[in-house]
């Protein structure tokens, strides 16, 4: 798997057009050739409009993926709240602020009638019971959280039980039975609902099976092997990838790597990520940097040498906005994007699961995820363009794929080499922000121009450290594939 694209965008950008596609052409270093030659691959991602017809229901929310924050009032954000301190007592603070916070984004986004009324009368927490449940689960990742998750769960099964008709006797006996049963015939559904993760819709037909899973009888027929939906595959594929939580442990991360087109040029890129979705690019070729490209959370900004930041437009930038994608969309952090289960295929003599991964903006790409180990090894775009991901390493409890090959129609291909990934390396908003900072351009140069020395990692931020691949990695400070 990946973590966040760096060929399937970063090769794709039409750095030699960029500065045209944003008003400024930015200039070459010491006569040396424009980033990316006539040649090379065209711009891979643009959004793709195509229908999204027969896509299953998107994965909402989950923390720390929103784009921006909407302000709600503080009554409303008190009368939640409190719904939610009756329904868990022993909830810390933070995780009911973040939870109340979700669930009026959710609310907004999905009832924007029923938040109108939220101060009234004619509303109250029996109302939404199920889904504030569903938001209290999310935050609540630590271990010795682990009681409550399962409390909630509980509570949550038992409010489903009462709302569907036919199901069940609504008892915290019976939710507890179904729960058990649940456990025992879908280990990623079990987690999904202790996370917070599912949704009521996708939940019911989960409880139907698991009570009639004990039912009938086992001497009636074999049972059939069970066929994975997209979620299904979603939750295998993010419990493969990481260990423990350490995706939501994650807070920032830096990628290094060369990039070399079809032609035999090199680039070299360093790629800052903070979350939800700020990204800082620096491009460059031998030590100079050609330019940087950012997004600071509310808009996007380029800079090249001797000139100051400029605010670039989205249009401009085309595919280049899912930089700020700060992971893996098959994680199911972000809103809006919906998975769809499409034909299987192989890749070098082994089956993949194919997936449609549509965003909300309309654009959609397929993913590819191998059907024994649940990395993903392939991506494919409009237009023949294909991105194969190998060399894969553990880097901070998660899965990371070293080497991303691209290709296109005419059969160019780029490769991009990941030297190094550093976890959390203390980042700031202001470094994503145009505003000068303490890191000035220059500053930056001399920084870059000695980043694949191990002495050299402290100097991005007190707190920066390389993270250790594996107890067996040649060297925890410099990563060389």
């Amino acid at each position: 798997m990946r973590l966040t694209a760096v060929s399937g965008f970063l090769i794709s950008m039409g750095l030699a057009a960029w500065g045209t596609a944003a008003g400024q052409a930015a200039p070459a270093a010491d006569g040396a050739d424009s980033p990316v030659a006539d040649g090379a691959l065209a711009l891979k991602l643009a959004p793709d409009s195509e229908s999204a017809a027969g896509v299953t229901a998107p994965v909402k929310r989950a923390a720390d993926s929103e784009p921006a924050v909407p302000k709600f009032s503080d009554a409303q954000l008190a009368r939640v709240r409190g719904w939610m301190l009756e329904l868990a007592p022993s909830c810390p603070p933070a995780a009911l602020a973040s939870a109340a916070q979700h669930f009026l984004e959710e609310l907004q986004w999905q009832q924007p009638d029923s938040l109108e009324r939220l101060l009234t009368d004619r509303i109250s927490a029996s109302d939404f019971e199920s889904m504030l449940l569903r938001h209290l689960a999310v935050p609540l990742t630590a271990a010795p959280q682990a009681a409550l998750r399962e409390e909630l769960a509980r509570q949550r099964v038992q409010v489903v039980l009462a709302h569907t008709g036919g199901m069940a006797v609504s008892t915290p006996q019976a939710a507890a039975g179904l729960i058990e049963k649940l456990k025992g015939t879908s280990q990623a559904s079990y987690r999904r609902l202790l996370e917070g993760r599912i949704e009521d819709e996708d939940l019911v037909p989960l409880l139907t099976d698991a009570r009639q899973a004990g039912t009938v009888s086992a001497q009636l027929a074999p049972a059939k092997p069970k066929e994975l939906t997209a979620a299904d595959i979603m939750a295998e594929f993010s419990r493969r990838n990481q260990k423990d939580l350490a995706l939501d442990h994650m807070r920032a991360y830096t990628i290094e790597g060369t990039l070399t087109d079809a032609d035999g040029k090199q680039q070299r890129l360093l790629l800052f990520k903070l979350r939800p979705d700020r990204f800082r690019l620096h491009v460059l070729v031998g030590d100079r940097t050609r330019y940087i490209l950012s997004a600071d959370g509310t808009q996007f900004w380029q800079e090249v040498p001797g000139g100051r930041p400029q605010v670039v437009s989205r249009e401009s930038l085309g595919g280049r906005i899912y930089l700020s994608e700060f992971v893996n969309p098959l994680f199911g952090e972000m809103e809006g994007y919906a998975f769809k289960r499409v034909e299987d295929g192989t890749l070098d003599g082994r089956k993949i699961y194919r997936i449609s991964v549509l965003r909300a903006d309309g654009s959609h790409y397929m993913a590819g995820i191998d059907a024994e180990n649940f990395q993903e090894v392939s991506e494919e775009y409009t237009g023949d363009i294909r991105v194969r991901y190998s060399d894969f390493r553990e880097v901070a409890g998660l899965t990371v794929a070293f080497r991303e090959e691209t290709s296109d129609a005419k059969g160019h291909k780029d490769v991009f080499v990941l030297a190094r990934f550093t976890a959390n390396p203390g980042l700031v908003q202001e470094f994503f922000e145009t505003k000068p900072h303490d890191l000035n351009f220059f500053a930056f140069e001399h920084l870059a121009a000695g980043a694949s020395v191990a002495t050299s990692a402290p100097a991005l931020s007190a707190a920066s450290a390389t993270t250790p691949l594996s107890a067996s990695a040649p060297a925890p400070a410099s990563i060389k594939p």
